[in-house]
């Protein structure tokens, strides 16, 4: 049996301390090594000058990422290369970052007599990693990641998979090789543990948001044929996060993390002026429940001026668990960019996701959301999933002084076939079935605002969400109707 000892750790029912030794040492020193990271090579020598800002930025979490983030070491500011510390020897570059964030969930169970109704916990997470460069082909990452959960007892932080905690594993190391004689057409091979980003985020994503975030192991093939244009193929497995052991594949509970994922994925921006089209298809195999879920979708993005419009359409064929698979999905969304002070930004969207409108007629036609970043699009407080609904939502964004950022959204929830198909949260699983009970398909509406403020290296982000339950709620005779959420986060990255 193979033995773990985390850096950090300690035995088993010895919690309580290990809280208290993180947050009076851990956290601390994590604190103090980036920001040490961080200042400028003048400050830390003692010399005089104006601060180094650099070139590092705060990722907005609940919000989509751009294909940068498949890569989670910031890139340096374009500095004088002589003069950036951070390449600590010649082709190999330090890149850190930390992310404290307190979360506090009021009726998450919408039932004050189930466990976890009501919860409260600090989210660490620390990551330091190194790039090597020896040559313009070849890149090689190592990233280290430190995640954990304190003060909440009624989350486990050793069940596997785990997306709260995670003590010093190894997040990302792959290695990527420019093939030789492609010099026209690029072509790139990437091996190892790595991050998927892909269009949207609405099917594949690294999901920052979570505390572990999510990786693959695989391999991934990538020609850019220039003019924006390229394509990609890849063969990998989403790799399980086991708090008390390093992180491998061995079997879990969740079809999701024992399944295998394989793709191809093209983006062309010279089809549609002012825009782009994507098309993919994507497999997500598991042969032990007999899954094999193909998606074929593509998604077209626009800009025209100071409107934005996109669309998805995605549909899925196969086996899901050894009866026949049948699902779509569906996005529409726009925004309008208004020249006033603050550019105040208003979009909306629809989205949908099928449902199995009859559980006997041997078709799973409920749609397989596989690996998404449900968090930006389907309500902040995480209580949905798109499997089984019909969302619309209005959003109005805008800057306002000092580099600050609002965004506030409404939603609209209803389940697509809520009297046979059941309720699913952001990961899937389920909050509710009521099989052939007569049920209101309107599960109720969610209000989120937030604020993004730069102070100084640090970026500040507050949020809070409430969801009002609908008649779906009453029907089902849920105990209590309303839910919040409440969350403060800062990042400090290099």
């Amino acid at each position: 049996m193979r033995s773990y000892v985390p850096l950090f750790g300690s035995p088993p029912g010895h919690r309580h301390g290990i809280d208290r030794v993180y947050l009076a040492v851990v956290v601390p020193l994590a604190v103090a090594f980036a920001v040490f990271l961080h200042a400028p090579v003048n400050a830390r020598s003692g010399a005089s000058g104006p601060p180094d800002v650099g070139g590092s930025s705060v990722a907005s979490e609940p919000q989509p990422e751009g294909p940068a983030a498949s890569d989670a070491l910031p890139a340096p500011a374009a500095t004088d290369a002589s003069s950036d510390w951070r390449e600590i020897l010649p082709g190999l570059t330090l890149g850190s970052e930390l992310r404290l964030r307190s979360e506090s969930r009021r009726n998450a169970r919408f039932d004050r007599a189930r466990p976890g109704n009501d919860e409260g916990y600090l989210l660490s997470r620390f990551r330091v990693g190194l790039t090597w460069e020896p040559s313009e082909r070849v890149t090689g990452v190592v990233e280290l990641q430190d995640a954990r959960m304190l003060g909440e007892e009624a989350i486990s932080d050793r069940r596997a998979p785990n997306i709260y905690a995670d003590p010093l594993d190894v997040h990302q190391a792959y290695l990527d090789v420019g093939l030789p004689g492609s010099a026209s057409v690029p072509i790139s091979v990437r091996i190892g543990r790595q991050k998927l980003v892909y269009g949207a985020q609405r099917m594949v994503s690294p999901l920052e948001w979570v505390n572990t975030a999510r990786v693959f192991d695989g391999v991934r093939i990538g020609v850019d044929a220039g003019s924006g244009r390229g394509l990609d193929a890849f063969a990998t497995r989403l790799v399980p996060v086991r708090p008390t052991g390093f992180n491998d594949h061995g079997p879990t509970g969740s079809r999701m993390f024992n399944s295998q994922l394989l793709g191809v994925y093209y983006r062309g921006a010279s089809l549609l002026p002012g825009g782009q089209v994507e098309g993919y298809w994507l497999l997500r195999r598991e042969a032990r429940l007999d899954d094999a879920v193909h998606t074929v979708g593509t998604r077209v993005d626009v800009v025209h001026g100071a409107w934005a419009l996109d669309a998805e359409l995605a549909g899925q064929r196969g086996r899901y668990g050894g009866v026949p698979h049948r699902a779509a999905l569906l996005h529409v969304g726009g925004a309008f960019t208004a020249q006033l002070p603050g550019r105040p930004e208003l979009g909306a969207a629809f989205n949908y996701g099928s449902g199995d409108d009859d559980p006997h007629d041997g078709v799973h036609a409920t749609f397989d959301q596989l690996y998404p970043l449900g968090h930006a699009y389907y309500g902040y407080i995480d209580l949905f999933a798109l499997q089984n609904l019909r969302n619309t939502e209005v959003t109005v964004e805008a800057s306002l002084p000092g580099g600050m950022r609002l965004r506030m959204g409404v939603q609209d929830f209803a389940l697509a076939a809520p009297g046979a198909d059941a309720w699913y949260n952001v990961g899937g699983a389920v909050v509710h079935r009521a099989v052939g009970e007569t049920l209101s398909p309107h599960v109720g509406n969610e209000v989120d605002v937030t604020i993004r403020v730069p102070v100084g290296h640090v970026g500040l982000e507050v949020g809070y969400g409430r969801f009002f339950g609908g008649a779906y709620l009453r029907d089902a005779g849920f105990a209590q109707r309303t839910a919040d959420f409440l969350y403060v986060q800062t990042t400090l990255g290099l």
